[in-house]
């Protein structure tokens, strides 16, 4: 009996252990839908409704993104509602500018990735109430390559942490 299980045991153990050898694939994902915008941040080809707006991050690559510790304090405790347009110009030679309008003050925290999901900039911001502009300056970053799409997951939180208005967009390098 005492065979059969060491058996078990052994193949179990070699299953395993060829299954840990394989080499993980990972899912490229299209960013290719960009809302392209001017200079003047006016919207000058199809807009994509699934971006630049409060949308569930319900996957967990994407969810995990935004998980980072961060230094930003705010006080203020309440949600608020947010807006924003998509970055401008998109696309850019790596400088864009955003427009967002929290009610009130809040946390911001924003991932930009690229296909295979690798981080290539994140960072966290305490924005006052009312409208804003935040610029990204990613033309001395050797990891943004021209002629590239990337996604900007971003996510506002209130004093405790809590995500109250979380999305994603798509940016290009040209």
């Amino acid at each position: 009996m005492k065979k059969v299980g060491f058996i078990v045991f052994g193949i179990t153990a070699l299953f395993t252990l060829v299954n840990s050898c394989k080499k993980t694939t990972t899912q490229i994902v299209d960013f290719s839908s960009y809302t392209m915008t001017n200079d003047e941040c006016e919207i000058i080809g199809a807009a994509d409704t699934t971006q630049w707006n409060n949308n569930v991050l319900n996957r967990q690559t994407d969810t995990l993104q935004l998980v980072f510790a961060d230094n930003v304090n705010i006080t203020d405790s309440a949600t608020g509602t947010i807006s924003m347009s998509p970055p401008c110009p998109d696309s850019s030679n790596g400088f864009f500018i955003w427009n967002v309008n929290p009610s009130r003050q809040c946390k911001l925290k924003l991932v930009v990735v690229n296909t295979a999901y690798d981080i290539l900039y994140y960072n966290a911001y305490a924005l006052n109430g009312g409208p804003m502009t935040i610029g990204f300056d990613f033309r001395s970053m050797t990891a943004f390559r021209s002629g590239t799409n990337y996604r900007m997951f971003y996510g506002f939180y209130n004093s405790y942490d809590s995500c109250y208005y979380s999305g994603h967009g798509d940016i290009r390098m040209r």
